[in-house]
């Protein structure tokens, strides 16, 4: 990642948690196969940050989500994907049985305002909350009712959200390169290029994923729901009509589908990892932390 004159700190390590899962057809994202369910994992990053301390990348599903979906028409989110969720896979929780308490949480890094991502914000009080001003804004007056057609359940954000959140587009981009056909970004922490937040609006409004640069000189790119499987940008499989219900912009789900399909052959040292693919799941599954 290029810097423009802009530092790099230090990123000490990234661990992924598993917060829950729904499930859909698989003929959803693979439109060459069946209707049986498989099941899409709630993804979240910790970060290790040398001078910011812990950071969270999204915060999966939580016991309000639940709550939040219990009653009509709301009610209709858990109907249309069903969660499968357990107090103790709440990122507040898991966090605690590694030792980390919610006050040490200072940053929140939220792709996108759909509920299997913001569902756990309110375990996290004291936490700025870094996200695009466009994804805020396509929901900010919604009833909430209108705003569930999005896949957002305005009831699991923060009442003090206004106060607390910082958006980065706001900023001016900075330029990128070795990174494919992702041009340019917004510097998540103050000007430090190891958190680089790219737009890919498509599955949401302002949705964006993060390039990570960690102090070994690894690479991962934390991509949210740009698609919901890699086999998608791996052997470019673009989703059935029916996922339609899912995507705000199509052509930009595609073209990101294409971004991705490139990075992945002119970078292959760069881990890409979706939200809620199963390879992403393997991995938390395998402990596997980056460093």
């Amino acid at each position: 990642m290029q810097n423009g004159g802009k530092k790099t700190m230090a990123i000490e390590w990234v661990k992924l948690y598993e917060c829950g899962y729904c499930t859909h057809p698989e003929k959803i994202v693979h439109p060459k196969a069946g209707l049986k369910p498989v099941k899409f994992p709630a993804t979240v990053a910790l970060i290790k940050h040398e001078t910011k301390g812990y950071i969270l990348f999204d915060t999966g599903y939580a016991q309000r989500f639940l709550s939040a979906t219990e009653k009509f028409p709301y009610s209709l989110y858990r109907k249309l994907t069903p969660v499968f969720f357990s107090e103790e896979q709440a990122i507040v929780n898991q966090l605690a049985a590694d030792g980390i308490t919610p006050d040490e949480i200072t940053t929140i890094i939220l792709s996108h305002f759909h509920g299997d991502h913001t569902a756990g914000l309110k375990d996290f009080p004291q936490a700025e909350i870094i996200t695009f001003r466009k994804g805020y804004e396509d929901i900010e007056n919604n009833s909430k009712l209108r705003a569930l057609t999005k896949g957002c359940l305005l009831d699991l954000l923060p009442a003090d959200f206004k106060s607390r959140v910082r958006f980065i587009d706001d900023q001016q981009p900075v330029a990128l390169s070795n990174l494919g056909d992702f041009h340019e970004g917004f510097t998540v922490i103050d000007d430090d290029v190891s958190i680089v937040a790219v737009d890919l609006t498509g599955h949401a409004i302002g949705q964006f994923g993060i390039f990570i640069r960690l102090k070994s000189g690894k690479v991962l790119f934390l991509c949210a729901d740009a698609v919901w499987s890699s086999r998608a940008y791996e052997k470019l499989v673009y989703p059935h009509i029916m996922a339609n219900l899912l995507i705000a912009d199509k052509r930009a789900y595609v073209h990101h589908i294409q971004r991705l399909h490139s990075l992945m052959h002119t970078h292959p040292d760069i881990d890409i990892l979706p939200t809620h693919c199963q390879v992403t799941w393997n991995k938390i599954q395998k402990g596997e932390i980056y460093e």
